[in-house]
């Protein structure tokens, strides 16, 4: 039976870029699978939509297009969310309206997936446009991981993006595991791939570079900061957090040394926070809401038995805090985060072995031997 895949891109004041995005898709033509694409209008005011409507008339290949308007401006999330709701394809396929795939992308992942017909998620390597790094490092060939633990922590480490783009994902593991983008958020793909990574039994990491990144000067996330901005940039780092706080890795998941690595994860955007907020003052509720979730992942530090790293999390408040505002902490602080973290992890390989060596003496028969 052939594949289907759902290609989902929100469109939204993106008209420098899209003519380029939709033109990647179209050239995607040549594949042995049923291709749809839905571009989710989200009310621009450029001529965004007009561009696609044009490029629309004029083709006649086999992928099938569908335009979804919003009847306002719902922002990113809902977009992503509307095209997965209409979705009919077997897998999905996020796309940002700025970015674009390289020729032959889609029958790559497909080449990919019938070798490994089990992975919920085929992600392939993409390039930053404004520093052409890969952000799959050291994959040479194809990495088929079923060991949910290890791809988990290798989330949790950073050593998989977290970006929803350029990841052929099985749309059954969204439909029925109820996989949804957080409403009115920014950096919506944290939590989003935390709960989706949680939730998975397989990943097939691919080393060929298939999507384009472009640093996009006028996105939301990379305009100028302004207080109003700064507000709902703490709310989506809470909001993320809390998120993630709420839907711990399960029982027969969570290894003791997972634990370090759950806890730093969400402690890293809670330092970004905490650098945002360093130069701006936000509002009462937010800082409540701020204050709480700090609070909070000091106290599941603590039910965890994280003692070291819950001390060590408080550098997310004053004064310690007040670091952030040197270059030379900030500078190094990525290099303090890996000290720490280790530390944490050697603390576990000692207790492991201290363990082992009491639980191999109390099995020793007691007596002389015979």
């Amino acid at each position: 039976m052939m594949i289907s895949i759902s290609i989902i891109i929100p469109v939204y004041n993106v008209e420098a870029y899209v003519k380029r995005c939709i033109e990647s898709v179209m050239m995607q033509d040549q594949v042995a699978a049923k291709v749809e694409c839905i571009i989710v209008d989200d009310c621009g005011q450029d001529h965004s939509m007009q561009i696609v409507y044009q490029m629309l008339q004029c083709y006649h290949g086999p992928i099938r297009f569908e335009v979804i308007k919003h009847d306002v401006n719902r922002g990113l999330s809902v977009a992503r969310n509307t095209g997965i709701q209409k979705a009919k394809g077997d897998y999905v396929f996020f796309m940002d309206s700025d970015d674009y795939l390289l020729p032959d992308s889609i029958s790559y992942f497909l080449d990919n997936l019938k070798e490994y017909p089990d992975a919920d998620i085929v992600i392939g390597n993409a390039k930053n446009c404004k520093t052409g790094d890969k952000l799959l490092h050291h994959i040479n060939v194809p990495r088929m991981i079923n060991d949910s633990d290890i791809f988990f922590q290798s989330m949790l480490r950073h050593q998989i993006y977290l970006y929803a783009w350029n990841k052929l994902i099985r749309r059954s593991v969204l439909r029925d595991k109820g996989i949804a983008f957080i409403d009115r958020v920014l950096y919506e793909d944290q939590s989003w791939s935390y709960l989706l990574f949680l939730n998975i039994s397989s990943v097939l990491l691919l080393p060929r570079v298939t999507y384009i990144y472009e640093y996009n000067m006028s996105s939301i996330v990379n305009t100028t900061f302004t207080l109003s901005k700064v507000e709902i940039v703490i709310w989506s780092y809470v909001t993320n957090v809390s998120t993630m706080l709420k839907n711990p890795p399960p029982v027969e998941k969570f290894r003791k040394n997972m634990a370090v690595d759950y806890l730093m994860f969400m402690h890293y955007f809670l330092m970004n926070a905490v650098d945002v907020k360093s130069c701006f003052r936000i509002s009462t509720k937010t800082a409540k809401a701020f204050r709480n979730v700090r609070w909070e992942l000091i106290r599941r530090s603590l039910s965890y038995g994280r003692f070291f790293l819950a001390t060590f999390f408080l550098i997310l408040f004053p004064p310690l805090s007040y670091l952030q505002k040197y270059s030379l902490f900030r500078h190094h602080y990525s290099h303090i985060e890996i000290v720490i973290n280790r530390l944490c992890h050697l603390t576990d390989f000692i207790h492991n072995k201290v363990t082992m060596f009491a639980v191999g003496n109390t099995n020793e028969p007691i007596g002389d031997s015979p």
